[in-house]
C-alpha cells in the first residue's frame, strides 16, 4: 500500500514539476513594456518648504495600490510608503532628511513611484522626478548697509520611467515642469500637448 502512495506523490510532483516548468518557459520580454507613463492621474504637485517636499497627486479614476519614494519600497514606512485601499487625491509629506532623499549642497532629489499593484511594477504605473533647488542665493537689502543672501527656491518635477532597471527615457517621452518659486505642478494631458505642438 505504501509503495502505491508513493508512486501517486511521485507521479504528482512530476506533473506539478513539469506544470512549472510550462508556466514560465515563455519570455515576455517583448509583450510586456514598462516604462514613462502619462496615463492614469491628472496631476502631480510639488511643494518645498525648508525641511520637507509635499506631494499632492490626484487620479484620474479610484487608484488602490502603494505610492513610494523609490528606495524605500521593502521597509514599507510611513512617511516614505502609503498604502492606498481606494480614493483618487492623496498626499505625502516628505522629509529632507529621510526616505533616502538626495542632497547635492541644497539641491534636493526624490523619485516618486505610483504603482497600481502592492507586488509588481507593471505597464501603466508612473513615476517621477522631483527637485526642490535652494541653490540659487539672492541678495535681498535689509537695511541701506545690510545686505543677506536669501536663497530662491526652483522646483521641478519631470517624467520617470518606473521601472527599476536603468534605461535612457526616449526624448519623446521626456516631459519636464520648472517653476521658480516653492510650488510647481505636472499635468501631463497639457504637457503633451505643448510637446505636440512643438
Amino acid at each position: 500500500m505504501n509503495f502505491i502512495i508513493d508512486c501517486v506523490i511521485y507521479l504528482l510532483l512530476l506533473n506539478l514539476d513539469k506544470y512549472n516548468c510550462e508556466l514560465w518557459e515563455q519570455d515576455l520580454t517583448n509583450e510586456i513594456t514598462i516604462g514613462p507613463s502619462t496615463e492614469g492621474y491628472k496631476n502631480v504637485d510639488l511643494k518645498c518648504s525648508a525641511e520637507s517636499m509635499s506631494i499632492q497627486i490626484e487620479m484620474e479614476d479610484d487608484f488602490t495600490g502603494v505610492l513610494y519614494i523609490k528606495g524605500n519600497y521593502l521597509n514599507k514606512k510611513f512617511p516614505c510608503f502609503v498604502d492606498v485601499n481606494s480614493g483618487t487625491k492623496f498626499k505625502m509629506k516628505i522629509p529632507f532628511d529621510q526616505c533616502n532623499v538626495e542632497n547635492n549642497s541644497g539641491l534636493y532629489k526624490a523619485v516618486l513611484i505610483i504603482q497600481h499593484d502592492d507586488d509588481l511594477i507593471m505597464p501603466g504605473d508612473a513615476a517621477f522626478n522631483l527637485e526642490c533647488d535652494f541653490t540659487e542665493p539672492k541678495n535681498i537689502p535689509v537695511h541701506s548697509t545690510v545686505i543677506t543672501e536669501i536663497f530662491d527656491v526652483i522646483s521641478r518635477i519631470s517624467l520617470a520611467d518606473p521601472d527599476p532597471s536603468p534605461k535612457e527615457i526616449p526624448e519623446n517621452q521626456r516631459l519636464s515642469v520648472v517653476n521658480k518659486s516653492n510650488i510647481v505642478s505636472f499635468h501631463p494631458k497639457i504637457l503633451k500637448l505643448r510637446k505636440d505642438e512643438l
